[in-house]
């Protein structure tokens, strides 16, 4: 997709054999998030405010759920190989606290870097870094990529806002790993590979003696849409006396266009996944896996160059004996609802303006009310 990979208006030249393309995007949004109440600071949770308080605002100009970014290309065929080399930099908009007008820290990192090899009748080995096959579906398919969704009331602390990220899906990152795409078979695509580990136990001792593994497949319904499912297992031994540390997941999801119409649902559950990064919020303070699930529904509407847009997303992270025993307050649940208007003024050129709400619930611990916000988002998004 060229939100998340190449742009579909790649510069192109040809320098010898290669074939050299350059493409990008650059995005910005207005943001103001009312905090109605800023929620508990809870194990597994994210906060909804980021540094405002009950009752305070927070306004923003960052980018969205993308980053800018700009990528280098460079692919050819020799001796029946076809091959592909990517470098992409993805830089922020904003400064890392909104408050140094405009002189503050600047905000980027380098999501691709990776080259890939293969044929029709072998498939393609990609090797470096690039987005992971757990989770890559979900935020692809979220209509919030191309504008904000949730975490705006950061103010800018993040490369990019969250958009269903935590409240429905897991962040499929962007991760080294050696991943293999089988050939097509009819309107199925089959892709596995092996990724740098995580660190699963925080400082807990571990020993990084085995990979994370992820398998991704896809199901092609045309011009009508896809079917998905995806699985991410890892395991970690542990370090004088530190438990093992492990952490499986399981998602299933599609989308299906009907007409002007398109409907998407995605569901993950897993055991030390967590609800918002891998792994993030997944064990109890001993280790133990703590098992979690969430779910995005959404249905968009297109008229004309158009689309009208709402989604519902809700994760939710359950306590374990350990967590019941310490009685340290944690995350239950976070809810999210958006809706969105997005409209095309040019085939590069997208003006959007989405209203989200996000809810949060918490668990154990002294009683702690629900942390609850609101936001509107207007901007836009540009592709070349």
């Amino acid at each position: 997709m060229a939100a998340m990979g190449t742009s579909a208006h790649a510069i192109g030249f040809k320098a010898g054999e290669w074939e050299m393309d350059l493409s990008g995007s650059v995005n910005a949004y207005y943001n103001t998030t009312s905090c109605d109440n800023a929620g508990a600071v809870a194990s597994g949770a994210l906060g909804l405010c980021g540094g405002a308080g009950t009752g305070q605002d927070q306004t923003s100009i960052q980018n969205g759920l993308l980053p800018g970014f700009i990528i280098f290309t460079a692919s050819t065929k020799q001796a029946g190989y076809d091959l592909k080399a990517v470098i992409s930099i993805d830089p922020g908009t904003t400064n890392n606290n909104g408050a140094a007008g405009g002189v503050g820290q600047n905000v980027g990192d380098q999501r691709r870097v990776f080259l890939q090899f293969g044929n029709e009748s072998m498939g393609t080995i990609k090797a470096g870094r690039d987005i992971g096959l757990f989770g890559q579906n979900a935020i692809l398919n979220d209509m919030s990529l191309l504008a904000v969704g949730g975490g705006s009331g950061y103010n800018g602390a993040l490369n990019t806002t969250l958009g269903g990220i935590g409240s429905g899906y897991i962040y499929t990152e962007f991760q080294p790993q050696i991943t293999y795409t089988a050939p097509a078979i009819g309107n199925l695509t089959l892709s596995g590979g092996v990724f740098q580990p995580k660190d699963l136990n925080g400082a807990t001792a571990q020993e990084n003696d085995s990979p994370g593994m992820q398998a991704l497949a896809s199901y092609s319904l045309g011009d009508k849409g896809k079917l998905w499912a995806a699985l991410i297992n890892q395991s970690q031994s542990g370090v004088a006396a530190a438990p093992d540390s492990d952490l499986t997941g399981f998602e299933v999801g599609g989308t299906v266009n009907l007409g002007a119409l398109a409907l998407t649902g995605n569901y993950f559950t897993g055991e030390g996944l967590g609800t918002t990064l891998i792994g993030f919020g997944g064990r109890d303070a001993a280790g133990a896996e703590r098992d979690s699930d969430g779910y995005l529904v959404q249905a968009t509407y297109k008229v004309g160059n158009t689309k009208f847009g709402i989604n519902y997303g809700s994760s939710t992270l359950d306590s374990t004996a350990g967590d019941r025993a310490a009685n340290a307050i944690m995350l239950e649940e976070t809810n999210q609802m958006v809706l969105g208007v997005y409209h095309n003024l040019t085939p590069s050129l997208t003006i959007a303006g989405e209203y989200i709400t996000n809810e949060q619930t918490y668990q154990l611990g002294a009683p702690a009310a629900k942390g609850e916000s609101n936001t509107i988002a207007v901007g836009a998004i540009l592709f070349f």
